[in-house]
């Protein structure tokens, strides 16, 4: 038996209309939280200046460092540092895969956008024909085929990789979004990581000066 929405064309229609403009919201969200990618980009990137020249000074002044901490406290310190500046770095890649993932779907909406419009102009005309002839046509884009098409250039492993991500992404319609909030996340979290080990650098070197 057939349901409502399958009956009347005009509630499908509402349905659909409904869910995209939820899809659409959702997307808005997410896109104006990964925008902000570039100021935690700012932070990180001033702390791993802080740290490099901080190791610089520790490394190249090393006798002058040592009569005012002591030699564990030396270790510590320089052991803070570069654990700092490990995780600033792991924090600069999310940033820039959060930031080439949100350019790619923002250039791809734009890119897309007229060739829908056209697509949908046509396939009106198509339908109208098709039904005036009494001929059943399948209008739809296939995706498989597009993605088959553009894998096409690619070495067999990064066309498994394609495939692979799109069978992850079945049915997600924010999926693209997901791997763009996944990685924003990531910087927030080892940018922060980031920030107290160089705090713990400056403590541990209050706490093993000997002038102290």
């Amino acid at each position: 038996m057939n349901t409502p929405a399958e009956q009347d064309p005009l509630l499908e229609w509402n349905r659909l209309n409904r869910e995209n403009a939820e899809h659409g919201f959702v997307s808005a969200i997410y896109l104006s939280t990964c925008e902000t990618t570039a100021a935690v980009d700012r932070f990180s990137l001033w702390l791993l200046a802080g740290t490099g020249a901080s190791g610089a000074l520790l490394i190249t002044q090393i006798q002058s460092v040592l009569p005012h901490l002591s030699s564990t406290g030396y270790k510590v310190c320089l052991g803070f540092l570069v654990l700092s500046a490990i995780f600033g770095f792991i924090a600069k890649y999310k940033a820039l895969r959060c930031e080439i993932q949100v350019h790619s779907l923002t250039r791809l909406q734009a890119l897309l956008a007229p060739i829908f419009e056209k697509h949908g102009e046509d396939e009106d005309q198509i339908e109208e024909f098709a039904k005036q002839r009494e001929i059943q046509l399948e209008t739809e884009i296939d995706i498989a085929k597009v993605l088959e098409e553009f894998s096409r250039p690619f070495p067999f492993w990064v066309k498994w990789l394609i495939a692979r991500q799109v069978q992850k992404a079945a049915g997600d319609r924010q999926a693209g979004y997901h791997v763009a909030v996944r990685a924003y996340m990531s910087q927030v979290r080892y940018t922060f990581f980031q920030a107290c080990l160089f705090l713990g650098f400056m403590l541990a070197g209050a706490w093993y000066a000997r002038a102290i």
